[in-house]
């Protein structure tokens, strides 16, 4: 499981590690302070979590930056040459250990003093675990496809994985909340989510374990077809776009809009497959109705089939296709 934020904290700054039992009282440059970070458990007993990366933000006149400590054997860490502020925002993310995988955390509002080093506690608690699974429409798995969670509220709270071979899904770490899973896109047409409540431990309770159902993603996909303009372009008013599958013979037809001088624009939900792509023109003065076949992206049609080429229209991958009728007599 990535979180978008410490994957974007730790490309900015080294994480500072510390080892060993005793750490300095205070670190601090000339005018600043420091923040002595000590991990407890829900009864307030120190946790000796090694690994756990704290940090805050810190505003400079050159654009500002993080400061970092890694937690040592007893679960200390210390955020040093941090200007001094009543307002700083400690965090904490923590290693990854399957389901006893801690829930990150966060203190506000702590004060720091020029020449001193300021003691706070974090209590950890392990976080909730998610799993779930995916498949295709024949009940086959859907792996390596991503899945999101975002907390509702939760700004931080944000995390994605990869399905397996057999289309499961896990989250773990997950703090108290309700969550938002999805699939595809956030917001798009195509994407498909749901959501769950989840508790991570508390003082005489377990973390929750939640098993969700199964989810079918969906079959079928918004497939555009943009029909070029002919050297008649009356010919593509009120013509027909189809589109067939070439597995099943399935056909999907759609009609071009009636405004001249415009790409015409058509959409189709059609299930996840190979497809081939005609439009059928109509007849003016000038042209007589004709079939014209898709014959790749950046080819112009053809009245000849066998020169026809497919597009393939797969889950959650927006597909497009711009169909072009020679210009001229065919």
């Amino acid at each position: 499981m990535t979180r978008r934020l410490s994957l974007a904290a730790l490309t900015v700054a080294v994480a500072l590690v510390f080892s060993g039992a005793s750490l300095p009282a205070h670190a601090a440059g000339p005018g600043t302070g420091s923040i002595r970070v000590q991990l407890v458990d829900l009864t307030g007993a120190p946790l000796a979590l090694a690994g756990a990366v704290a940090h805050v933000y810190v505003s400079t006149t050159d654009g500002g930056g993080f400061r970092y400590g890694t937690t040592d054997a007893t679960g200390q860490a210390v955020l040093p040459e941090l200007p001094p502020s009543a307002y700083y925002e400690v965090k904490v993310e923590t290693p990854q250990a399957g389901f006893a995988t801690y829930a990150p955390i966060e203190v506000d509002s702590v004060n720091v003093t020029a020449g001193a080093a300021t003691p706070i506690t974090m209590t950890l608690a392990v976080g909730a675990t998610v799993t779930g699974r995916l498949t295709k429409p024949d009940g086959s798995p859907l792996a390596q496809r991503e899945v999101s969670l975002e907390g509702m509220g939760e700004m931080f709270q944000d995390a994605s994985v990869t399905t397996d071979d057999s289309g499961r899904y896990t989250f773990v770490g997950l703090k108290t909340a309700v969550v938002e899973i999805f699939v595809g896109p956030r917001g798009a047409a195509s994407s498909l989510s749901w959501y769950t409540s989840v508790f991570a431990e508390r003082p005489g309770r377990l973390p929750s374990h939640i098993s969700l159902s199964t989810r079918l993603v969906h079959s079928s996909y918004d497939l555009q077809i943009g029909v070029g303009v002919p050297s008649d372009p009356r010919s593509v008013l009120g013509a027909t776009v189809r589109v067939t599958n070439t597995t099943t013979g399935a056909t999907f037809d759609q009609r071009t809009g009636g405004v001249p001088g415009i790409v015409q624009p058509t959409k189709f939900v059609v299930p996840s497959g190979d497809y081939s792509i005609r439009v059928l023109t109509v007849a003016t003065p000038a042209t007589p109705a004709q079939t014209w076949w898709w014959t790749g992206q950046t080819s112009p049609m053809s009245t000849n089939p066998a020169v026809a080429a497919t597009l393939s229209v797969d889950y959650l991958h927006p597909v497009g296709a711009f169909a072009q009728i020679p210009q001229g007599k065919p």
